[in-house]
């Protein structure tokens, strides 16, 4: 489904590639989308494992900030990164299965959350005198870098998405001073 999509995948080819009858298939989900639910949220909690493994034990939250960066870099320099099955299935589906859609904002609404309140609380300690909407920095973190994940699909380069987060950990030292 990250390589294809939701909708282009069939339940067949979901059984072929996991070496299960359609009826093991039916027997662990009532459907595809039941299925779909499942995946959106093994995938969130990995990325999130993954980034506080590598992020979470740092101390000072904007360099957390900048290691979550820095791992998101690594990662779209991966040739084997398919992008993000969240922003995949949001952006396929957000008009066609609501429940899914619904899995795909609580997810992005985490990550908001998350990288948010650590842009708030590097503002309170780096940056304190400075006007600027650290909470409004988080939802734009995400927004560009799923747009970038949409541009690494549509140019077939991964420059493009690690350009895009260069600039945006430009950005943020910016308006942190550091």
């Amino acid at each position: 489904m990250l390589t294809k999509g939701y909708i282009a995948t069939s339940v067949e080819e979901i059984c072929t590639a996991a070496g299960v009858t359609k009826g093991s298939f039916f027997h662990y989900f009532k459907s595809k989308e039941d299925l779909g639910k499942v995946l959106l949220e093994k995938f969130s909690q990995k990325q999130e494992g993954a980034f506080k493994e590598a992020c979470g034990a740092i101390e000072d939250p904007l360099e957390r900030v900048y290691c979550l960066i820095h791992c998101m870099i690594e990662g779209a320099k991966d040739p084997d990164m398919k992008g993000c099955l969240v922003g995949t299935f949001a952006q396929e589906i957000y008009e066609t299965h609501p429940e899914l859609r619904q899995v795909c904002q609580c997810s992005f609404e985490r990550f908001i959350h998350g990288i948010s309140k650590d842009l708030i609380e590097a503002k309170a300690l780096h940056a304190p005198e400075k006007e600027f909407d650290a909470e409004g920095l988080g939802s734009f973190f995400i927004s560009l870098a799923q747009g970038s994940m949409l541009l690494v699909k549509a140019t077939q380069d991964r420059g493009a998405m690690v350009t895009s987060l260069e600039h945006l950990r430009a950005y943020i030292q910016s308006l942190y001073g550091r």
